[in-house]
């Protein structure tokens, strides 16, 4: 019986069939057969091989040229896109409130704050983007000042000149490659600054301001770098000769490529430029060039207020050069197939007498099937073989079923991202008919979810769980949506975000759908996760190509949803769900009492001020943008006082890019979190570390000896001498550790230790000034100076609220 039948290992050997005999007929037969075989097999491989090599070649150079040309105007169009975004980003902050007409009148020396405010701006504006190498900002009136990464007020009229000249030239924007400083490194004193005045190929961006005056009396200026414009200029020519160069309406070289370059260099330059000019009807060409010939492409940048042109000019050998490595393959792998075929045919020939047996020796398992089914012969065995690998090949179609869903979800995910770009509307419809969607006379709705209120979940979750709760979201929203949907695709981002794509009849109303399924998902969630839903609606779309600007729709508007507790439903198409709320103002007086407890080692008053920051920043009705802006900004502060007190936030961090990561957080709670444990405490901690060195004890005790007897005559020099300390090295020592200078820190304890006395007790204004360790006039001067107010008006405002 078959079940008991004991089946052998196959050997190899062929099975003899019946009235078969291999060795006999090797005759005439056999000799034509292989004549036969090998002429088939060697004069198509011949002809085939002639055939490549004639045509294919020449297409191929064609085809790579023409390659080249496209990945030269992709280039291009990134190098366009760096500099439109960088126009963009200036516009931006040229018409930020802070740059308006207030600078016309404003004490910059009086009120440091704001002062204080434009550097930290301008050293965000330089950090902003990698091409950037300085950020300045030249104000006329009411002197003349410049601010870089300092406060500098000009003197030098020369260097005014030089600067005033940027009011005068070009538009209210306009680009320019007039450098009037070379340094924009602060030196510590406006006097060092070194002002150099030439025509160099640097570009340089420049917005006057404000923004909106026709009447500008100052300018935001943005000097570019140099060699990393060079670097991105080179990316034009993707091969390791041959040149590249920008250049204006005027035909002048703005930048290029290859700086530095030789005479030889410059030749060739001024030739490619003759050449352009003789070639204006069309974008690309051939010019031969000292026995070289280079593709030539060339292209206009149309920026702000000019038309910059680009040329880049590569070898067409290096261009070409894969043709001919094909070349050399297609002849090899000619020869190889000839070779080949000429070896297959002998063998061929040799086994052409037994196909049914050689069949039978492939498809059965063992070489005794025969024998073993002595009823069946052998194209009956053939079939049951046939049958058994019909069944496996329906087990393995029915296995890639099962991965279809997955298969759909991750193509649909590339589509909405924008990854499918270069497919046209017929090809994604054809590739979503494969993968079982129905598209014909269909549309399209994108929904978008983000689950908030992770922070309250970290007793049952972890903070690396969040795949783990997106991933449980995500089948709730499925099943959810399997009673309100026909077609969907459910995509997981793992970020505690995920989207959907419904497709439905163009007859069908989706938005009532998607709302009533909207509520149903968040009454789930909440009851299910514990956790808020944003659900976001876009636009129904007809054609597949218009999701991934839908897409990036939404992505965009949700930092402009309000932050406010409690899930939401918001629609795409209705303005009324962003509206811009009324801009808080940003709690500055809780931002120095931050900064001052962090400096001071205070990590629990630290958290308790940091707790009030966040309730400021998040009152009713502030949006998300709003937010994450007002928390930059605290990061740029907090990282400025780590560079006072001798803290170098690149080394503290590791290297990190703190804004990036800073922005990528969605959630107030979790900005709060992040802001303790990843910039906070790493700084207190090596506030610590530090606390052992001796100079800081001095320091530190010289401010408790301040704090008790401020209202005792105190110096300096008797501090010092206290300490056994030069003056000298004490105030060093003094600004170092504490970033503050030694006057300005008595100045401080004495004014807070005043205005506690004026807000608790009912002192005179004159016993209070005795009582802090001033003199009456002196106290009021300046009490008003830090404070904007004299203590009367003090002692009112306060009693009056």
């Amino acid at each position: 019986m078959m079940e008991t039948a004991k089946r052998e290992k196959p050997t190899g050997r062929l099975i003899r069939l019946p009235g078969f005999t291999p060795g006999r007929q090797k005759g005439r037969f056999y000799r034509n057969s292989l004549i036969i075989i090998l002429l088939i097999a060697s004069i198509p491989g011949l002809i085939t091989g002639i055939v490549m090599y004639q045509l294919v070649v020449g297409r191929m150079e064609n085809e790579f040229n023409r390659m080249h040309q496209n990945q030269i105007e992709n280039r291009a169009r990134n190098v366009d896109d760096q500099l439109a975004y960088l126009e963009m980003t200036l516009s931006h902050w040229a018409f930020e409130p802070r740059f308006g007409n207030v600078l016309r009148t404003l004490d910059f020396v009086y009120y440091f704050n704001e002062t204080q405010e434009i550097v930290t701006t301008l050293y965000v504006l330089e950090g902003s983007h990698p091409l950037i190498k300085s950020a300045q900002l030249y104000l006329q009136e009411p002197k003349p000042i410049l601010f870089n990464r300092e406060y500098n007020e000009l003197k030098d009229d020369a260097k005014i000149q030089a600067y005033d000249r940027y009011l005068s030239m070009g538009n209210h924007v306009y680009w320019t490659d007039w450098v009037s400083s070379i340094s924009s490194e602060p030196t510590g004193s406006t006097e060092n600054s070194l002002l150099h005045t030439d025509a160099s190929n640097a570009l340089v961006l420049v917005h006057k301001i404000p923004g909106e005056n026709n009447n500008p009396f100052g300018a935001l200026i943005i000097t570019l770098d140099n060699e990393k414009v060079a670097s991105l200029l080179k990316t034009l020519t993707p091969y390791d000769e041959g040149l590249t160069f920008l250049m204006d309406q005027e035909k002048n070289t703005l930048v290029t490529g290859n700086p530095g370059g030789s005479q030889q260099n410059a030749a060739f330059e001024q030739q490619l430029k003759k050449e352009v000019a003789l070639h204006e009807d069309s974008t690309s060409f051939l010019f031969k060039y000292e026995d070289q010939t280079y593709s030539v492409s060339y292209g206009s940048l149309s920026r702000i207020d000019s038309e910059w042109t680009y040329v880049s000019a590569a070898p067409l050998t290096s261009v070409t050069s894969p043709v001919k490595l094909v070349s050399k393959i297609i002849v090899i792998a000619s020869a190889g197939s000839l070779l080949l075929g000429l070896m297959l045919s002998w063998l061929a020939s040799r086994r052409i007498y037994s196909p049914v047996a050689r069949m039978l020796h492939l498809l059965t398992p063992g070489k005794h099937e025969a024998q073993t089914h002595p009823k069946l012969d052998e194209f009956q065995l053939l079939e049951q073989q046939w049958n058994e690998l019909t069944s496996q090949s329906i087990t393995a179609h029915r296995q890639l079923q099962e991965q279809l869903p997955h298969l759909r979800d991750s193509f649909v995910l590339q589509l909405v991202q924008g990854h499918l770009y270069a497919y046209n509307e017929q090809d994604l419809q054809k590739r979503m008919k494969n993968l079982g969607f129905e598209v014909e006379g269909q549309q399209f709705l994108l929904l978008q979810m983000y689950f908030t209120g992770y922070a309250r979940l970290q007793g049952r979750f972890g903070s690396q769980d969040t795949g783990l709760v997106t991933f449980a979201a995500v089948n709730i929203i499925e099943e959810v949506a399997e009673s309100y949907f026909g077609q969907i695709s459910v995509m997981n981002f793992h970020d505690l975000s995920s989207a959907m794509l419904v497709i439905a009849p163009k007859d069908e109303q989706l938005k009532p759908q998607a709302l009533l399924w909207g509520e149903e998902l968040v009454e789930v969630i909440g009851r299910t996760l514990k956790m808020n839903v944003t659900i976001m609606i876009s636009r129904p779309a007809d054609s597949l190509h218009e999701l991934p600007g839908i897409f990036v729709e939404m992505e965009q508007a949700v930092a402009y949803r309000s932050i406010e507790e409690g899930s939401q439903i918001l629609d795409l198409e209705d303005e009324q769900c962003f509206r811009r709320a009324e801009e808080a103002a940003y709690p500055l007086g809780l931002e120095r009492e931050l900064i001052q407890a962090i400096r001071l080692g205070k990590p629990e008053e630290a958290e308790r001020v940091m707790d009030l920051f966040m309730s400021e920043v998040t009152w009713t009705g502030s949006t998300e943008f709003q937010v994450q802006q007002m928390m930059l900004q605290l990061l740029g502060s907090v990282q400025h006082m780590m560079l006072q007190t001798g803290v170098t936030p690149y080394k503290l961090f590791g290297g990190c890019n703190m804004y990036e990561r800073l922005s990528a957080i969605r959630e107030p709670a979790q900005m709060k979190q992040w802001m303790m444990a990843e910039v906070l405490q790493p700084y207190v901690q090596e506030i610590e570390m530090r606390s052992q060195e001796p100079l800081k004890q001095i320091v530190e005790r010289t401010m408790l000896y301040m704090d008790e007897h401020y209202r005792s005559e105190i110096s300096l020099e008797g501090c010092a001498d206290a300490e056994q300390m030069t003056p000298y090295a004490l105030s060093k020592a003094f600004k170092q550790v504490s970033g503050m200078n030694f006057i300005d820190y008595l100045t401080k304890v004495r004014m807070e230790a005043a205005k506690q006395l004026l807000r608790e007790t009912t002192m005179k204004i004159n016993d209070i000034a005795a009582a802090v360790g001033y003199q009456h006039s002196y106290f009021n001067r300046i009490f008003k100076k830090q404070e904007g107010i004299t203590p009367s008006q003090y002692r009112d405002l306060w009693f009056g609220k």
